[in-house]
């Protein structure tokens, strides 16, 4: 009697494990992770780089596929890049509709993407949404660029602009969000913050100095490993806090000829 028992409980704890098993293969071949948390991120593209799925792709291919074999759920936010605040409420609109129920929330922005991921950050609640703000290619305090451009075709960037004014007034990365900058060391804008900012600088991304490298680091894989990093909370980089005032729009640009 007690060796029948015996056979009875090796048959279930071998059919436990045959099953579990199946479960594995079956996720591992269908290309899925076998974790409990829903870890979601929203790729906020730079200025005309938006609203087109083909230019997602050539774009933010790298980027997307990094985050997605890193087990992150992504999603795009179709933002133009030209109006900072109009984007921010398109942000905060995406961020409604597919983080519901994430253990996590963070935000890639690129270039003027980045200002209006801080503008949703600041004056619209996110920084108390999202646990993490990764910025790649940013002119946080102005581009001389957006100076030259008409008021509803980018000039929201220009280091004068009202709105970027406004949003420069005070501390830079408020609530208990964590802000990264993630790019080529030769940016012509170095994307810095007052207050607690993790910032990783990448040495020989093709074109720096030039402009190029504005686009081809979003391919290289060290600005692409930084910035999973940096949504984890995990600098790569230096971490710096500096106060607010610290930093004015000249410092911030063309560090590379500096």
């Amino acid at each position: 009697m007690r060796l029948s028992k015996i056979l009875l409980a090796m048959a279930v704890t071998t059919s436990l494990v045959a099953t579990a098993l199946a479960f594995s293969a079956g996720s591992a071949a269908a290309g899925g992770r076998i974790t409990d948390a829903k870890r979601v991120v929203f790729i906020v593209p730079g200025q005309q780089l938006y609203n087109s799925g083909e230019t997602h792709q050539a774009t933010y291919r790298a980027l997307d596929e990094a985050l997605s074999a890193a087990g992150y759920e992504t999603h795009f936010v179709d933002a133009p890049g030209k109006m900072i605040a109009a984007d921010a409420e398109l942000i905060a609109d995406s961020i409604r509709s597919y983080a519901a129920g994430a253990d996590s929330v963070g935000v890639i922005a690129h270039s003027a993407g980045g200002l209006s991921s801080r503008y949703y950050a600041k004056f619209l609640g996110g920084s108390e949404v999202v646990d993490s703000f990764v910025a790649i290619g940013a002119p946080q305090y102005g581009s001389p660029g957006g100076c030259v451009q008409g008021p509803a075709d980018g000039y929201d960037t220009c280091m004068f602009s009202e709105v970027l004014t406004k949003l420069n007034a005070g501390e830079d990365t408020p609530g208990s969000a964590y802000y990264s900058v993630v790019q080529s060391s030769g940016e012509w804008a170095d994307g810095r913050l007052d207050g607690g900012q993790c910032r990783v600088y990448i040495d020989g991304v093709p074109g720096a100095g030039t402009g190029a490298d504005h686009l081809t680091e979003l391919e290289h894989p060290e600005v692409i490993s930084g910035a999973i990093s940096a949504l984890g909370r995990d600098c790569v980089g230096t971490f710096v806090d500096e106060n607010d005032g610290d930093i004015t729009w000249p410092d911030t640009l063309f560090p590379s000829f500096r």
